[in-house]
């Protein structure tokens, strides 16, 4: 389960932002498309997601995530493919929306709810295990389309290239090897093992969770609190992660230079997802998260300072393993708060509001910059969303139901 996990979560990346950023200037210069125009895509990709989530969590609560994952990588290689046909920027706004959807909405996040169904007290470090993963593609994918494209002499292998590793890692693996919960097939989660019928008045296994019904988690505050930080975290972060190639060539970096700063941010974001998984194991998802939160708060104030390669170096590092750290404990923190059972519904229930702050930001930004020329108040504003993340989750204490309530008496 944790390796097919990650092999899809790999795939995800095909429609992150830093792939279109790496396609942004090709389309800028063939098309004469603004840079607002292009994010754009993104834009609608985002919303296209946020419609499918609450479906997929409760596809994925009842069925498990099997055939989703598959169906959506085979979708995604379609899409792919007809971006690489490319003429006109309804095709853009059309197949990378469906790709970015299916993504985010049913590979991405069902995997991420896939696999916390298999653990619970190794639930923080595996979530970062998978959150490496997406490190891994995020480091990798975004030099492998630039390099296609460069041997190529054309930006449409590039999404070709992209093409066929969903078509590898984003199919079979998910169709063969996702299973819904280890209960399922008599087992346990960690892989324990399978203990003896309780008898009536045994308390709960001491790894069992509190599991919270969707109409129980909309009355607690952490519900609203939790949502709301995350919603800020991925209009924040999908923001920079679309503009921070642009904004550096801006600053007088060659292309490929700039490339390399995504690739070192996203090495040292793989570590800090371990490191997140390893802190809050001891600390839990939430105290790890909100100060990933407050230290990521510092990347966009160092990206403003950076006009040369060794201070994007720094940029990326500072920014790269908090922006880690974060991105993983935000996959696992649901679970903790409110158990399994209907982890997919209570995450996709609020996703259609993180999913629009995710899709605003990266057009919004854009718009700014094409009509000011200048990125500095936008970065401002991001240090200002993180910083009210953080304290959002420092005021979203863990909910509890009495002991009653979650036997049924």
């Amino acid at each position: 389960m944790l390796a097919t996990v990650c092999l899809t979560n790999f795939t995800a990346v095909v429609f992150f932002n830093p792939i279109l950023g790496v396609f942004a200037s090709e389309l800028e210069q063939e098309f004469d498309w603004s840079r607002a125009s292009i994010a754009a895509a993104i834009t609608i990709g985002s919303l296209a997601a946020a419609v499918l989530s609450p479906p997929m969590g409760w596809v994925v609560d009842r069925f498990g995530g099997r055939w989703v994952i598959a169906a959506a990588g085979l979708t995604m290689a379609v899409a792919l493919g007809a971006l690489s046909g490319l003429q006109a920027l309804w095709q853009l706004y059309l197949f990378y929306a469906i790709g970015r959807g299916l993504s985010m909405s049913a590979v991405s996040n069902v995997g991420f709810v896939a696999v916390s169904n298999w653990f619970i007290r190794k639930r923080p470090m595996v979530i970062g295990v998978v959150a490496v993963s997406q490190r891994i593609g995020m480091a990798t994918l975004p030099v492998y389309a630039a390099v296609v494209i460069s041997l190529a002499g054309d930006w449409r292998a590039g999404w070709l290239a992209l093409g066929a590793v969903a078509l590898v890692f984003g199919v079979v693996p998910p169709a063969l090897f996702i299973r819904r919960r280890p209960e399922d097939l008599g087992l346990r989660p960690d892989g324990d093992p399978v203990p003896a019928a309780p008898t009536e008045g045994d308390p709960p296994a001491g790894d069992a969770e509190e599991d919270f019904t969707l109409r129980e988690a909309v009355r607690t505050r952490a519900y609203w609190f939790m949502g709301l930080a995350i919603g800020l975290l991925m209009l924040t972060g999908g923001s920079i992660n679309f503009h921070q190639i642009p904004y550096l060539v801006d600053q007088g970096l060659e292309g490929t230079a700039a490339a390399s700063i995504v690739t070192v941010f996203s090495i040292v974001g793989a570590a800090g997802g371990l490191a997140g998984g390893f802190f809050a194991t001891r600390v839990t998802a939430r105290w790890t998260m909100v100060v990933s939160l407050v230290g990521m708060a510092v990347g966009p104030l160092l990206l403003l300072q950076t006009d040369s390669y060794p201070l994007a170096l720094l940029y990326a590092v500072v920014y790269g393993v908090f922006f880690g750290s974060t991105v993983a404990m935000n996959q696992a923190i649901y679970a903790d708060y409110f158990g399994r059972t209907s982890l997919g519904l209570i995450r996709g229930s609020f996703q259609p509001v993180q999913m629009v702050l995710n899709a605003a930001g990266p057009f919004l930004t854009g718009l700014w910059v094409d009509e000011v020329g200048s990125y500095d108040l936008p970065f401002l504003v991001f240090t200002g969303c993180l910083l009210a993340a953080a304290a959002l989750l420092f005021f979203a204490p863990v909910p509890r139901r009495p002991f009653a309530a979650v036997r049924g008496g």
